[in-house]
Formats: structure tokens, sequence, C-alpha cells
């Protein structure tokens, strides 16, 4: 505490000029006449006016400091789930132990820190606060922990510590108590998330903030090296691949009991006639006690079907628990996928807008490559391997001069062509006769002929040359000359179709000295002076498109993606001699593909058959078949319009089932039945009461997760050890302390200012009232 003055302006030289100025006029200034008692009284009511003025212009303040706990949050969490109905190893079972322990622990917390506010929350595969309250009310919750329902079918150890850190983000936290047997049982629906639960992650995160965890473990001691349990986690519920592509199948696999020692761990197919095949192996050897291994295995789809991909861990002697060796993934492998290599040389418009087109097809592996014109002088490039036959199933060759392939690689792509790759070329500055392919072997390929005479050479065109106008650089509008399965492209806009017209016209074109005149060729588009702007061919086995231009990015950037995105689909379609099937069956959807008995998913089904055997009158059925072959009927809503043209929509929800491996089935019913072929997805249900089959404890996982704070004072705390746990969180309040300075000023409260202004008015009221009655006024 400490006495100081706050003078006017800040300047106590001139508070002090203006006392003494001020001073001197009431003391100097006096009526004439004045003496004796009556001057000693107008002096006395001047000088308390005059005090009162000092004290105003000085602004005596008091200033005091005070150490006091900062404001934080401690969050409390207490396992719900169905484990706590097991034993702890005592005479009571795991949640009477817990329950006994938080009373103690709020008990003891209860009135210590007016500034602490505490988080109550319970979590089994989610954590939801229960209570948050001051420590004055604690003691008033306490009986409640006892009320709360322990039924939870999955624990996951990294929810409430994702919960406080969410608190901690409007509050800091003073730190996190967490209750559990520490079995760490993930649910279906957190096995299908896009990132896995991870509490030591959690954990981890806490540390860094300087948030303690400091655990209770509860039930019996379970020493890690004695229990050996491997287990398969995270694999996706559903899976598209196409036949021939190769994807990746990220997953998780968990080691517990077993170092130093290899693991086999597979991946398998199961077709609906029930035949295995193997889709690859992997070994990994763990080297911690308890250690989770993320895995990106790539596999080849099979041909078309719906399959189940098995991922699984082998089984060890001494394994309790096996059902969690394996987990499946259902996968629906279809035809039309292909790998495409875009080879591009001016990073042009066109190379982004294609590149998004094709990206929107999953079945498309799309490979760019862009061969800068300034590499000129390490022409050709080595691309012996991306023009062996069968690397790529379509080429596109973009503005890209000849020289940049040389004419050996040239020849290699065309017998790459012959035995069956695809070849589309697109227009531009350095194609065609342009970019020197009339004296290649790749001029035999093409469905057009060339002229060498306008051959330019590598790199940037000529000024000069770049400004006489001619075919590239006027605009062309586009008409199909014959009906395609390319071109046959059905889009509606604003309530009409779009036709090859409505397009915007190409910025410029290539010309073609004529047509190759060959079985196979077909011009698909041209100007309206009939100058051939698309045309397609076929050379040996391969199919082989040449188009005039490289502006369709115009048509995207005009409101027409739609357009944009089925002309390339129908193109590398038609490459790949996968015509697009333009009939359309009944489609099914049911998520998630994998959950427990007591969740009733919901499921649709859409019709996109035409509307004269759609009809308004149509009617679906569905049903259940179980792994026993027993069928079960499913209630299905009526249909729906979905505001697409020829498509209706029904919905339903699956009954509540047993455990196993089954199938939704809905078909057609009535008239036109035999029109729609049935659909069916296959389906897993689980079981979900391993909470209480897991019997053991795993307190290692607490101690891991406690290590990973001891940085900021996290540490474990049997049960019986709570009260010191109490010690610990008050010794830190006393610790995280904040200093509150307070200063008290004279004339800034209302009872002072009001004082200092009745002395001052009460004095010179005083002395005027006298000098009048005197006859001085």
């Amino acid at each position: 505490m400490s006495w100081g003055l706050d003078p006017i302006y800040g300047s106590l030289p001139i508070a002090l000029t203006l006392v003494a100025i001020i001073v001197a006029m009431m003391f100097v200034i006096l009526p004439p006449g004045v003496s004796g008692r009556r001057r000693q009284i107008l002096l006395t009511l001047r000088g308390l006016a005059s005090i009162a003025l000092v004290l105003v212009l000085l602004r005596p303040s008091l200033v005091q400091s005070d150490n006091r706990p900062a404001a934080a949050t401690l969050a409390i969490a207490l396992d719900t789930s169905a484990s706590m109905e097991l034993s702890s190893g005592e005479a009571m079972n795991r949640w009477q132990q817990q329950k006994q322990s938080a009373q103690k622990l709020i008990s003891g917390l209860s009135g210590s820190d007016q500034a602490l506010q505490v988080v109550v929350m319970g979590f089994d595969e989610a954590a939801q606060s229960i209570h948050e309250s001051g420590t004055e009310q604690l003691a008033t919750i306490a009986d409640r922990i006892g009320e709360q329902e322990h039924t939870g079918r999955a624990t996951d150890l990294a929810a409430p510590l994702t919960l406080a850190m969410d608190r901690g983000r409007t509050s800091p936290l003073a730190g996190v108590v967490l209750f559990s047997d520490g079995t760490q049982i993930a649910n279906s629906r957190e096995a299908s998330a896009d990132v896995p639960a991870d509490p030591q992650r959690e954990a981890r995160l806490l540390g860094a903030m300087g948030v303690p965890v400091w655990t209770v473990p509860l039930g019996p001691p379970d020493e890690a090296s004695r229990r050996i349990d491997l287990s398969v986690e995270s694999l996706p519920e559903t899976l598209r691949m196409f036949t021939g592509n190769e994807s990746l199948v990220a997953f998780q696999v968990r080691s517990r009991g077993v170092v130093q020692s290899p693991v086999k761990v597979s991946l398998r197919w199961l077709d609906e006639n029930g035949q295995t095949a193997t889709a690859a192996n992997r070994t990994i050897t763990p080297d911690k006690m308890d250690q989770v291994t993320s895995l990106e295995i790539p596999i080849v789809a099979p041909k078309p079907g719906q399959y189940r991909l098995i991922a699984e861990m082998e089984t060890r002697t001494g394994e309790t628990i096996t059902d969690n060796n394996s987990q499946v993934a259902f996968v629906d492998v279809r035809e039309g996928g292909g790998r495409v290599l875009y080879l591009e040389g001016t990073p042009r418009l066109e190379q982004k807008d294609l590149r998004w087109a094709l990206g929107q097809f999953l079945d498309l592996e799309l490979t760019y490559r862009w061969i800068p014109r300034d590499t000129v002088n390490s022409w050709p490039i080595d691309l012996v391997d991306d023009f062996s036959p069968g690397r790529y199933d379509v080429i596109i060759l973009g503005d890209l001069h000849s020289a940049a392939l040389g004419d050996e690689q040239l020849q290699q792509l065309s017998e790459a062509v012959g035995q069956g790759t695809a070849l589309i070329m697109l227009g531009g500055e350095h194609t065609y006769s342009r970019g020197g392919y009339a004296n290649t072997p790749l001029a035999n390929v093409l469905p057009v002929q060339l002229d060498d005479r306008l051959r330019q050479p590598p790199g940037p065109l000529d000024p000069v040359e770049a400004t006489v106008p001619d075919a590239m650089r006027s605009p062309v509008t586009m008409q199909p000359a014959t009906s395609h399965p390319i071109t046959s492209i059905q889009v509606m806009q604003r309530d009409r179709l779009v036709r090859w017209e409505d397009l915007p016209a190409m910025p410029g074109v290539n010309p073609w000295p004529s047509v190759r005149v060959a079985p196979g060729v077909q011009v698909l588009l041209q100007s309206p002076r009939q100058k051939p702007l698309m045309v397609i061919g076929e050379y040996g086995r391969g199919r082989v498109a040449a188009l005039a231009f490289d502006s369709t990015w115009t048509w995207r950037r005009a409101g027409l993606g739609d357009f944009h995105r089925r002309f390339w689909r129908q193109l590398i379609l038609w490459s790949l001699a996968r015509e697009e099937d333009a009939s359309l069956s009944l489609q099914l959807q049911l998520s998630p593909r994998r959950f427990v008995g007591t969740e009733q998913p919901s499921f649709t089904a859409t019709d996109r058959s035409d509307a004269e055997s759609n009809g308004s009158n149509r009617q679906l059925a569905a049903e259940v078949i179980l792994e026993s072959g027993k069928t079960i009927p499913v209630p299905i809503g009526g249909a729906e319009n979905s505001g697409r043209q020829a498509e209706r929509i029904w919905s339903g929800k699956l009954p509540e089932l047993p455990p196993g491996f089954h199938r939704l089935r809905v078909r057609s019913e009535g008239a036109n039945a035999e029109s729609l072929e049935p659909a069916e997805v296959a389906f897993q249900v689980l079981d979900d009461t391993r909470e209480l089959t897991t019997s053991q404890t795993d307190h290692s996982l607490l101690r891991q997760l406690a290590d990973a704070t001891s940085g900021v004072g996290g540490r474990v705390y049997q049960p019986e050890d709570v009260d010191a746990l109490v010690e610990t969180i008050r010794s830190r309040r006393t610790e995280s302390v904040r200093t509150v300075i307070e200063k008290f000023r004279l004339g800034d409260g209302p009872l002072s200012g009001w004082l200092i202004f009745l002395l001052f008015a009460g004095a010179l009221s005083v002395e005027w009232a006298l000098r009048r009655q005197w006859g001085l006024a």
C-alpha cells in the first residue's frame, strides 16, 4: 500500500502554482474594514474552501496491490461406459469405486478457491458436460454423481480431453482429472471417421498448452506385458474402386503385449460367391508394448462386382479377444476405370479446366506432366516408361512440340497406340503441323493429314509471326457433323437444352489440309463452312481423336461446366472403348454400412429409369436378407420427386437386427416390375457388447496419458490417493496467482466527490451569508 498524488493535468508544478494563486486570492482579497473575530471567521471559512480546492487540484490517491488466484477451469471426467459395472478387484464395482473417489475429490475442493470453475463431464463413446459451477456449489453435486447412467457401449478416452480443450478456449485450464479403467474401445462410427480417436495425441496437445492430465485408474491393475491383443482399427466402411486401378487402403493396426516379434497383416477379397483371394500381405514388428501402426497398402481392384475387403491380423496364442483381429470394408468395384497421361508444353487455361473436368471422375487416374519450353536444350525428355504399352490407357498431347518427345519415343507411342493405348491430340501453337509432327511416326496414327511446310521451331513464336491473322486466331463456332456418343450431350440450363450452337466460339483452331480416308475415320464436329474441327479414328487396336481446338475452358467460364465435364467424360470413355451406358437402373444407398444392432440407419432408393417406364404408379418393396437366409420385410415410404427429370426417390429405415453380415434388397412390384432390376447393398451389424466382455483394464494407457503432460505436472493417482491429488490442485492454485492493483483517488467516487463539493460550497456559502449579514457584501 502506498500514498501518492495525481495532480490535475498530470503536472505537480502546475497544480502547486494554481494552489498558491487560489490560496493567495482567498486570503489576501478581503472586504475593507474587517478585523478581529469577524476576520478570523472569514479566513477560517475561506481556508476550508481552499483545502477543498487543494484536494481537488492535487488529488491524493491510495494504491494497493494484492495477489489472487487466476481464474481457471478444472475438468473432471467420469467414465460412464458399461464396463463400469465390472469388478474393481475389491468388494465394489468400478462405478462405485469411481463414485467414491470422485466424491472425495469434489469434497476436498469444495469452497477452496473462488476463482476456480469446476466442470464435471461424463464420457463413453462421446463426452458431455454434467455440471459446471464454482467451488462454493460443489458440495451440492457430490451426491448427484451416483445418479448418472453408465451404459455406454464404447469408450473413447480422447473425447473428454477434446471437450476439455474446447472448454479451454474460453477459460484457462487448471488441469484435467480423468477417471477410467483405461480400456479404449472405439465404436463403428469412430472407426470410419476421417481422423481416428487418439487419446495420446490429445494429451500431448494439452501438455503443449501447459495443462496437466491427472489420471485415476479404476479396476484391478493390468500388466500390459501379460496381455496380448491384436486389433484392426479405422478401416473405411465403404470403398469404391474401378477394375484395374490401383488404390491405397489406409487403416490402423494395434498391438499389445507383442514386442520385437513380426506380426502378419493381410488384405483379402471376398466375392459374392464366398470365394476369397489375397489382395496384399504385410508384416509389422512392434517395438512398444502398446503400439498403433498406420498402414497404407496399395491394391489392384478385381473385376466388377460387390466385394468385402477383409483387413486381418494373425491370431496369437494367449489372445483372449479375437473378434477385433479383423475388420471389413464393403467395396463396389466398377467397370470404366482408366489411367490417363496428360502431356502439356504450355500452361494454358485449357489444361487447368481439363484437369478439373477429369478430376471429377473417381474412376480416372490422371497424371499431368508439364514440359516447359525453356527446357528445350534438354529435349527430348525421357518418357520411355510412360509410353510403354499398358502403362496408360489414354495419352493426351497438349500444346507440345514434337521435339520434346523425339522420333524414337514417338515411334514407341505409335506402337503403344497400335496395341490399344488411346491418343487424344489437342490444338495449339506447337501441335499438329506447326509442332513438326508431319514427318514423325505419329503422323500415320492421326486421322488427319499434316503439312510439314507449316512447321515452327520449338520455343515461343516469333512476335511478327504471332500477329499474322490466320485460322488459329479467328473465332469459330462448332456444330455436330454426325450423331455420335461423344457429341450427343443432354444438358439442361434454365429449363432448356444446351446445344452446340449455344457454346461460345473457339478463339481459334488448327487447320488441317484434309481428313485421312480410312475405315473408322469420322468427322464429329465442324465449322459452319464444314471445316473439320474434331476427327476420330482407329490405329491398330487403339482409338485416336484429333481436336483442332484447345479452348473448351470457355464453356465452363460461360457457366456451362456440366456440358464441359460431360464432353470430356464421353470423349475419355469412347477412347477407352467404354461408352457410357445410357440405361439407368435402381440405385440404393445405405449409410452407414457398418453399425451396431441398436442403430437404425436410413436408406434411399432412386429410380432413374425413363419417365415412360417409371410412371406414377411405380411401387417398391424393401427387405433384409439375414445371414441365415431369413427374409425380413422393411417398410419403405412413398416416392418423392427429386427435382430432376425422370427421377424419383423412396426412403426407409432399417429395424433392429442381430449381429452379422446381411443384405438390403429393394425391388419393383406390380405392373412393369420386370423392367427395373432389383438393387442390393450389403452391410454389417456389429456386436456392441465388447464393453462387458473386455474385463481387462489398461492402466498403461492412463499412465501414457499422464506421462504426456508430466512436464507440466501430469501424473497418475491411485483411487486411495485422491487426497494427495486435492493437495496438488490446491498447491498449483496458490502458485497460479495474478497481481491485482487497486487505486483509490480522492474525488473519483461519488461519496468523496460530494464531500469535497459540500465542503467547498458550504464554506463559501456560509462566508457569503456572514458578509451579507455584516453588511460587507
